[in-house]
């Protein structure tokens, strides 16, 4: 049996009560932070508003068959699922998965709901296809042996699209040769290029994840009309793994201890809406800045060693010094970490114009030089030791696991004020009554008949 094949399986015969407990939780942990964050992004993402007019004008005054977050209005599924999937990363604040440097929930919360809210479907059956879309996404992307980004294609939002579909198809009630299938057409759709790196003022590195949901859908809707798709989407000889990594992957890393041991249980959730590489450094100068071992002022120097993954957060250096846009600034080291010793915090205002060219952050970012660790590779990318030199001394410290990750979790009060922080800036507005009803529904999720009790609170 391939590869396709084993994760089609896993996917068609997993069942709610196959799933630990704890890993439930987490996913519904999940649900809370995709929910607030695309809250948030309804107003402050990057052509978020943009993308949800156009999927209601492409619907055409189709049947409102799922809810599209913070916004009071319902779309065909698939173009629902294309608006809250660009709004899911738009901020770069939603979960992420620090092994395999993806956003696994990035598009398929967005699918899974859709798809979910259309058929009325449990909160158990809701939940148990989170969770394998999560898994399935995961997987994929750790038997891979290099980024893909190296032959021109952007990984997050492709290996997410294959979550996509594994939850969708969960939904849909998929065979695992229809599941295959759904592979197939999945890889026929959907690829990123890492030409975004290259583009500050795109959009696509905000509103890229909906392109993934989006195609889930039709990728399982082509399957359940039992199209033929091909036997090998993943492993075979010009499919998924030859095509984006030229073949430079390892199966067993994507099949080891499948259906027992839950990658997706793994999730770091961001307590700063930037990228993640940048957490490492912000979680240092918080330690170092509660112990009170200097004040901002007194800094002359910082050096940031950091693994070779991230050294595109520090190049080219005087963009990321002086970042003119909100995407650059969350992609930078230097920026983000004179922006907490600053102000106490990086928070969604840190991104504002006003925030981009406060001449106090510039000035301290100036101060900020980096060195790359190379053998900081696979499962050490997070790794950094900040060096701050100061009128009355040296101090240094050291962060293997950021602030967030399962190492270093986020506790439920920083948890509860990411969620109020976001879901204030709701397109719709809602009030504290309407977000506390919110969060008790997810946190009984499984215990609803039709989840449709659950999205009319969207």
């Amino acid at each position: 049996m391939n590869l396709s094949e084993q994760l089609a399986r896993f996917v068609a015969e997993t069942r709610f009560g196959d799933i630990p407990p704890s890993v439930i939780e987490n996913q519904k942990k999940s649900v809370m932070d995709a929910v607030a964050v695309t809250y948030g992004a309804g107003t402050l993402g990057d052509g978020c508003r943009q993308m949800v007019a156009i999927a209601e004008a492409l619907a055409a005054n189709g049947d409102g068959e799922a809810t599209v977050i913070g916004f009071d209005r319902k779309l065909p599924a698939h173009w629902a699922a294309f608006a809250n999937a660009a709004m899911a990363h738009s901020l770069d604040f939603g979960d992420t998965h620090q092994k395999s440097t993806i956003h696994p929930n990035a598009a398929g919360f967005p699918a899974a709901l859709a798809v979910g809210e259309q058929m009325g479907v449990s909160g158990k059956d809701l939940l148990t296809a989170l969770v394998l879309g999560s898994e399935t996404a995961i997987r994929i992307a750790m038997a891979a042996d290099i980024n893909t980004t190296a032959y021109g294609f952007y990984p997050p939002s492709i290996y997410s699209s294959y979550g996509a579909v594994a939850a969708v198809a969960k939904l849909m009630g998929l065979s695992a040769r229809q599941i295959v299938s759904a592979f197939s057409f999945n890889l026929c759709q959907t690829m990123c290029s890492s030409e975004l790196v290259n583009n500050a003022a795109t959009a696509v590195r905000s509103v890229r994840e909906a392109f993934s949901a989006r195609n889930a859908i039709v990728a399982c809707a082509m399957a359940r009309a039992d199209l033929a798709g091909f036997d090998d989407p993943l492993e075979g000889e010009l499919g998924f793994y030859h095509t984006f990594l030229r073949d430079q992957y390892t199966a067993d890393r994507a099949l080891t201890g499948l259906g027992r041991d839950y990658m997706a249980a793994d999730l770091t959730y961001k307590a700063w809406p930037c990228c993640f590489g940048t957490h490492g450094a912000l979680t240092a100068a918080r330690q170092m800045l509660s112990e009170g071992l200097f004040t901002p002022d007194t800094i002359t120097h910082i050096q940031v060693f950091i693994g070779a993954h991230n050294r595109i957060l520090f190049e080219p250096p005087e963009q990321r010094r002086n970042p003119k846009t909100a995407i650059v600034g969350k992609f930078s080291i230097p920026f983000t970490l004179a922006s907490l010793l600053l102000r106490g915090d990086v928070d969604l205002d840190s991104f504002s114009p006003r925030r981009l060219h406060d001449r106090r952050i510039r000035a301290l970012a100036a101060k900020i030089d980096y060195t790359y660790v190379e053998s900081w590779q696979r499962g050490k990318e997070a790794y950094t030791k900040l060096v701050v030199e100061t009128d009355h001394g040296r101090f240094e410290r050291m962060v293997t696991a950021p602030f967030g990750t399962p190492e270093n979790p986020m506790d439920d009060e920083a948890f509860a004020r990411k969620f109020t922080a976001c879901a204030a800036h709701a397109p719709c507005g809602r009030t504290r009554e309407e977000l506390d009803a919110l969060r008790h529904v997810i946190a009984a999720l499984e215990t609803f008949g039709d989840i449709r009790d659950f999205t009319r609170l969207l």
